[in-house]
């Protein structure tokens, strides 16, 4: 019995963590999702300028609530790469927002990723899932979702 009371205690600290990790990701979906990708292909840039390749925004990810050093930061970017490839795309333009710039007394990091697809190597099946995902925003604007 007291095993059993320890294991469930454990589960429920293991869900609560996990919720809490998940709690500071906010995605915003601007296209439609593509087939995985891989993260280790994920291209980084942080500046509009170094994006040479045609592309369309799939979406913006903010991860909240970082602690304002390298570990952190570094983890975060893995998670924003790992998030990116799950919706298929292709790149990352990733930028900051540190709360030390309004004063905070206990400063946090949001990152603030955009997930990019490039426009070059869409096949049929990509620009059907575009065409689709335009058309099924327009029908939600129409009735206002």
């Amino acid at each position: 019995m007291k095993k059993l009371i320890i294991l469930s205690f454990l589960c429920s600290l293991i869900c609560a963590c996990a919720s809490v990790h998940q709690a500071n990701l906010d995605w915003i979906p601007i296209g439609p999702e593509f087939e995985p990708t891989l993260a280790a292909d994920i291209e980084i840039f942080t500046d509009r300028s170094q994006i040479t390749r045609p592309y369309g925004n799939l979406g913006l990810l903010r991860i909240k609530n970082l602690e304002p050093d390298r570990d952190s930061l570094k983890r975060g970017v893995q998670r924003g790469r790992k998030f990116v490839a799950s919706k298929g795309g292709d790149a990352m333009f990733l930028g900051q927002y540190n709360s030390a710039e309004d004063g905070a007394p206990n400063p946090k990091v949001t990152l603030i990723i955009y997930a990019l697809k490039y426009g070059d190597n869409l096949t049929e099946a990509d620009i059907k899932a575009m065409n689709e995902f335009e058309v099924e925003s327009a029908l939600n604007n129409s009735i206002g979702f």
